[in-house]
């Protein structure tokens, strides 16, 4: 019976480090429960054993939440990389120096779809209605990454 219970106890700890629920975890929510079981004498001792577990887990989780935020550990759980770059985003406004440029509609445009400018291809929308592939297109406007563009006449 207390193989059980402190096999259970274990397990649960062993699930604590390592990411999702899996087999450890699950065996030892279902050894901790056989241990209670075969422990206990009557319901009063049975229900203390569970509030004895769920404590001693609580405290196993807190220690554990605290060592791996400690900048001292290498969580499994957490990416330690640090993203480089200036910025990984190109804001609209630093777009802006392409309004005016002329291209292609790289695909039809009903009102959505993709324009050629100098060779690399954008997510364009256009001003008014269909435009058909191919069509000489200029670049009116920029919002959210997004180039506003009309029929180049």
């Amino acid at each position: 019976g207390f193989f059980f219970f402190f096999l259970g106890i274990v397990l649960i700890c062993v699930e604590i480090y390592i990411p999702g629920f899996g087999v450890p975890g699950i065996a030892g929510i279902l050894c901790t429960i056989s241990g209670i079981f075969t422990l206990a004498n009557n319901l009063q001792e049975g229900i203390t054993y569970a509030v004895v577990v769920i404590v001693i887990l609580a405290v196993m989780l807190a220690v554990s939440i605290a060592f791996l935020n400690s900048k001292k550990s290498k969580s499994p759980i957490r990416l330690e990389t640090e993203l480089s770059g200036r910025n990984l985003f190109i804001e609209g406004k630093d777009m802006e120096y392409l309004i005016g440029k002329k291209g292609i509609a790289a695909t039809d445009l009903r009102p959505s779809g993709k324009g050629e400018f100098d060779g690399v291809r954008f997510d364009v929308i256009s001003e008014g209605s269909y435009i058909k592939k191919g069509t000489a297109v200029i670049i009116t406007e920029v919002k959210n990454n997004i180039f506003i563009i009309k029929e180049d006449k």
